[in-house]
């Protein structure tokens, strides 16, 4: 399942990344990355959450990259073990770290993703990814790293979110937006163009900027990760959640009635 389990790895020698889509998760970075690792396109594998969530050692990278100063030897060095391999990056952990990857990968085209609205990205983003930076998602998940993990990285997002634009909620309209202005001014300082991609443009606006044909057979772009598969995601991890701590309390009653017996 999706963001629970993942078997895709990175090449075993440093590819060049060929695409930095940098918008914020829950702006299509799903169907950004089928699109990306399809054979239309072919930047496989895509750097997404999705490649990270199922590893604690990936997880771990991430925290600790978050957690040093911004283009440090150290974090860039983190950066490169993270992200190298990839041919391309979208969702989190890319847009957090998206003028260093400037920077790492000079020739990446630059992709903004973004959603109709910012009122919509942040109506979507409540509902979908709110529920991971809840003390009640580390009670009950607590027995398991990657979620212990994940729920850490959450938390230091919001620290970054506040230390970068004074906006300590990474849910708000307002956050989407100075993410977003902040992604373009970084790019233009580095003289880099960037492509302004909403899902409705579909393949022909991103595969003339990435340099690849549109496909000409009629598919459809993908469309992945909905509202509904997110739920069945919170679902799983809850329930696997409390399954630890039922099995540790079955553990702990045995061991009192075999003590007292």
């Amino acid at each position: 399942m999706r963001f629970i389990t993942d078997n895709k790895k990175p090449a075993k020698s440093p590819a060049a990344m060929q695409a930095l889509c940098l918008g914020l998760s829950r702006c299509a970075t799903s169907s950004l990355q089928a699109a990306l690792e399809s054979d239309v396109i072919n930047m496989t594998p895509c750097m997404h959450m999705a490649h990270v969530g199922p590893h604690a050692d990936r997880e771990r990278l991430v925290l600790d990259a978050m957690n040093l100063p911004e283009f440090s030897q150290k974090r860039v060095k983190l950066l490169h073990e993270l992200f190298d391999g990839y041919g391309a990056t979208c969702d989190f952990p890319g847009w957090i770290f998206a003028a260093e990857l400037m920077d790492m990968y000079p020739d990446a085209p630059v992709v903004l993703n973004q959603r109709q609205s910012a009122r919509a990205w942040a109506d979507s983003i409540s509902a979908s990814h709110g529920f991971f930076a809840k003390p009640v998602y580390l009670l009950a998940c607590y027995w398991w790293e990657t979620d212990r993990l994940h729920y850490r990285i959450h938390r230091r997002g919001y620290e970054i979110a506040g230390e970068r634009f004074g906006t300590p909620d990474m849910l708000t309209a307002e956050f989407y937006e100075a993410h977003n202005g902040w992604v373009r001014e970084e790019a233009a300082k580095r003289g880099r163009q960037v492509l302004e991609w909403t899902p409705g443009d579909g393949w022909g606006p991103l595969c003339r900027f990435l340099g690849k044909e549109a496909p000409e057979d009629g598919r459809s772009f993908p469309h992945l990760n909905d509202a509904k598969a997110m739920d069945a995601v919170k679902r799983v991890l809850v329930a696997r959640g409390l399954a630890a701590w039922a099995v540790l309390g079955a553990a702990g009653w045995m061991a009192y009635r075999y003590l007292l017996g």
